[in-house]
């Protein structure tokens, strides 16, 4: 009876693991390849001529910038003792992110994903009006703090030593609230101008 020998092939551990590299990242190229080569600037087979992703981006940022308004004012309300002077970030920050929320949904390039028509257009309009108003008012009652800190002045010049915050604390709310609101109305003009426009 003859004997079959069975000769191991010679097995090199650095060549083999290298050979599993390169067939690994080869394999990974070919898996996405295919992902890039499709894309064709369409979704859902709708043309993405509406910059979807940058007005997503806008939203948020006036979401953010409502709610920060938001805090600002209610701790602008408690340093100015309980006066409505840059208090008035409060509903101006509940106004844009009500304005900005609605406009989410109503945006154009949001009813091509949904396939949904922009119903509440009307309503994130008159939100943004509201808002825009309230925080034109917010930037002056800001610019007026920055001017005149105190605020208490009872027209001879002097004001009440009793009930005078401190005037670098309102300044830098003031500067703050500035900030804010501008923000919010320029990421506005530019969102309308998107809608408008694309």
């Amino acid at each position: 009876m003859k004997r079959k020998l069975c000769v191991a092939p010679s097995f090199n551990c650095d060549d083999d693991m290298e050979e599993l590299n390169v067939a690994a990242l080869s394999s990974r190229k070919e898996s996405v390849a295919p992902l890039t080569a499709e894309r064709d600037g369409t979704l859902f087979r709708h043309s993405l001529s509406y910059p979807l992703a940058l007005v997503l981006r806008l939203r948020v940022l006036q979401i953010v910038c409502g709610i920060s308004t938001l805090v600002m004012g209610s701790v602008a309300f408690i340093e100015e003792r309980q006066k409505f002077n840059m208090g008035l970030g409060i509903p101006a920050g509940g106004f844009s992110i009500l304005a900005a929320a609605v406009s989410i949904h109503t945006s154009r390039g949001w009813s091509l994903v949904t396939g949904g028509a922009s119903v509440g257009a009307g309503a994130a309009g008159v939100l943004w009006i509201a808002s825009g108003c309230l925080l034109i008012a917010l930037i002056v009652q800001s610019c007026r703090t920055i001017l005149d800190p105190s605020g208490l002045d009872n027209g001879d010049g002097e004001a009440i030593e009793d009930y005078r915050p401190s005037p670098r604390d309102l300044i830098v709310i003031a500067c703050v609230q500035i900030v804010l609101a501008a923000s919010t109305l320029f990421s506005a003009v530019v969102c309308a101008r998107i809608d408008c426009t694309a």
